[in-house]
């Protein structure tokens, strides 16, 4: 009888522990920035985009996000457009959702490209308004600075 009794109070714990698990998962779910989870291939362009340019200088490891904002909806392109004093230097760029951090992962709607060189573009639509970032990164070539020109156009 106490076996039963053990083996009931075990399986009430398990089945406690499982709502809570599951009641965690929706709560940080329904708190995530999904302004790009509405990122998706581009198909319209905004009538009078807004375009904005960053410079900066990319060491060996580095990495430098330029976060903006939109309130209008649609087609989000980041480029690279200049890279000195190579102009072939391969460099990571991406596009994503700012969420404190530039969270750039398919998952939640971004795109990366880890072989981006001058002329590279990243194109997405935006759903919604909210917090973007661009991010330009060493992905392993950078062996001297490269000073660099992105420049975002976004509705």
């Amino acid at each position: 009888m106490s076996r039963l009794v053990d083996r009931t109070m075990v399986s009430l714990k398990t089945a406690g522990v499982a709502v809570v698990v599951a009641l965690l998962a929706v709560a940080t779910s329904a708190c995530s920035d999904n302004t790009l989870s509405q990122l998706a291939s581009a198909s319209t362009t905004a009538p009078n985009p807004q375009t904005e340019v960053f410079t900066g200088t990319l060491s060996q490891n580095g990495a430098f996000q330029h976060i903006f904002t939109i309130t209008t909806l649609g087609a989000v392109t980041v480029s690279i457009t200049s890279l000195a004093p190579n102009t072939t230097q391969i460099v990571g760029l991406s596009l994503g959702v700012w969420t404190g951090q530039c969270s750039t992962s398919p998952q939640t709607g971004g795109a990366s490209n880890d072989t981006a060189v001058v002329g590279t573009s990243i194109t997405l639509n935006a759903t919604a308004a909210g917090n973007l970032c661009a991010r330009l990164y060493d992905v392993g070539f950078v062996t001297q600075p490269v000073l660099y020109t992105i420049t975002i156009t976004h509705p």
